[in-house]
């Protein structure tokens, strides 16, 4: 599953639920061996992490980070979780 591509899929609350639930699907097959993060120690630990320097990510790319968070940055930081160190 390509997570970022999925991502750029979700606009509405059901969407995101969609994308946990296949994000759910790949930590149990063999896909989470693809992931950095790949027990839920780890990708909880990624999340913070993505969290903690969330304002940098969006200054790289050249954005201002959001008021408010979007159904879309929320599947964001979930993808982003299974690779952040």
């Amino acid at each position: 599953m390509d997570l970022v591509a999925e991502t750029e899929r979700i606009a509405t609350r059901e969407d995101l639920a969609n994308f946990v639930a296949a994000l759910a699907a790949a930590a149990a097959s063999s896909e989470v061996d693809e992931w950095e993060n790949n027990n839920l120690p780890r990708f909880l630990d990624g999340l913070s992490g993505w969290l903690h320097g969330m304002e940098g990510y969006f200054i790289n790319q050249g954005l201002n980070g959001p008021e408010q968070p979007s159904w879309k940055l929320v599947g964001e930081m979930l993808a982003a979780a299974t690779l952040y160190e």
